[in-house]
């Protein structure tokens, strides 16, 4: 091996953009995930305070004839500690027996739990979106947050947790909050791609909403007042659409001066499904469709930082491939290969904690790699499936 500072042209253009393709990857990952981790402390620090004033609330609950699961949500939303009063009402797809006897035998103890249901009949419209429409006209409070069956509440004062960013005095209108499948319970094949693939989406999502650039909520975890969602008119501009009532909706009444992200530990929610991946590839395929019709959204940051890393990675190889006999090169290419993988690594593994996810070690760089390929294969998913869209569907 030689060592000469004298290296061709394609190999200069070949470690420069490699060097600038690692910068904004590793720029990327550790700004969203350093953002995130600082809301995450102010949120755990603030929930530790007692002296908040809390406001009335309603609880919409979206369920679609999941009667066990229902009731185990049911449980945990009525066992919250919230010291101010609280109504529970459950809107369900169509009629459904059990899911009637489930809220029945729990007004029992409970008082304050209604039940509403979507028309058998109705056609040629979005069945959740007139669901979550009648839940909230028939909420008595102010403010509702809501949830779906399928949401697992770790804590008792989750309802705090949500509803402290809201008050009188306070411009807050859209609490964010966050919802993913939990370390210990996804545990199966493929488990470690989702939580990175989970970690990178609620990086563009969470993080664009920490700096005041709201698009998207989680369905399973948001709240806002009933008075932005009459004064948007609901649903109204999406409604030939099955979905977008998490993000279409969101970026709609949503902005910097009026939204509050809450990603204290005890306000995580977690899913729960018979299958994760299946869970999120349809996830996935319907948030890919309805984030076209969002026109405010981060695109361009979160594309660049996705290939960002697969690009640098690329560049350096074929540095060291044309000229593996030239010391300069190798250190260059070495030096900026270390960068990238030290830093990838640190600043995404730093957001899966920070959001309770599977913290991943030495998997996180192939991960990240292998990234745009998998973003684009459920692109193309989501383009060519038979996944109902539109309400004529």
């Amino acid at each position: 091996m030689f060592f000469s500072y004298h290296i061709s042209l394609v190999e200069a253009v070949l470690l420069s953009v490699g060097a600038a393709a690692a910068v904004v990857a590793v720029g990327y990952a550790t700004l969203r995930s350093l953002s995130v981790a600082r809301t995450r402390r102010f949120c755990d620090e603030a929930e530790a305070q007692e002296n908040a004033v809390l406001e009335p609330v309603s609880v919409i609950v979206y369920s679609q004839d999941e009667a066990d699961a229902l009731e185990m949500l049911l449980r945990d939303i009525i066992g919250q500690e919230y010291p101010a009063p609280m109504e529970v009402i459950v809107v369900n797809e169509g009629e459904n027996s059990e899911v009637r006897d489930v809220v029945e035998t729990l007004r029992i103890g409970y008082p304050s739990i209604y039940l509403t249901h979507t028309p058998d009949g109705a056609r040629n419209l979005s069945r959740k979106k007139l669901a979550l429409t009648l839940g909230i006209k028939a909420a008595r409070y102010d403010t509702v947050v809501l949830t779906c069956v399928g949401a697992q509440i770790r804590s008792p004062r989750w309802l705090q947790g949500m509803m402290r960013h809201f008050g009188k005095d306070v411009p807050v209108e859209v609490v964010i909050g966050f919802a993913a499948q939990m370390a210990d319970d996804d545990i199966g094949r493929g488990s470690r791609c989702r939580a990175f693939d989970t970690a990178f989406g609620a990086a563009r999502w969470l993080g664009a909403a920490i700096v005041g650039h709201p698009f998207r909520a989680s369905e399973y975890n948001v709240a806002y007042r009933r008075e932005a969602f009459f004064r948007n008119k609901g649903f109204s501009r999406s409604l030939n659409l099955h979905f977008g009532d998490d993000d279409i909706f969101i970026s709609e009444i949503a902005h910097g001066a009026n939204t509050a992200v809450e990603l204290g530990e005890e306000s995580i929610v977690g899913l729960l499904a018979h299958d994760y991946s299946y869970a999120l590839k349809r996830a996935g395929m319907r948030h890919v469709f309805t984030e076209s019709h969002i026109r405010r959204r981060p695109r361009l940051w979160a594309t660049l930082a996705a290939l960002g890393t697969p690009v640098s990675l690329a560049c350096c190889v074929s540095a060291l491939i044309m000229n593996p006999y030239n010391g300069f090169v190798v250190a260059l290419a070495s030096a900026v290969l270390l960068l990238l993988i030290a830093g990838v690594t640190a600043g995404w593994r730093r957001l899966l904690r920070a959001l309770d996810l599977r913290v991943l070690g030495g998997s996180i760089f192939p991960l990240a790699v292998g990234y745009p390929a998998r973003r684009l294969l459920l692109r193309l998913r989501a383009r060519f499936s038979r996944q109902k869209r539109y309400t004529w569907d």
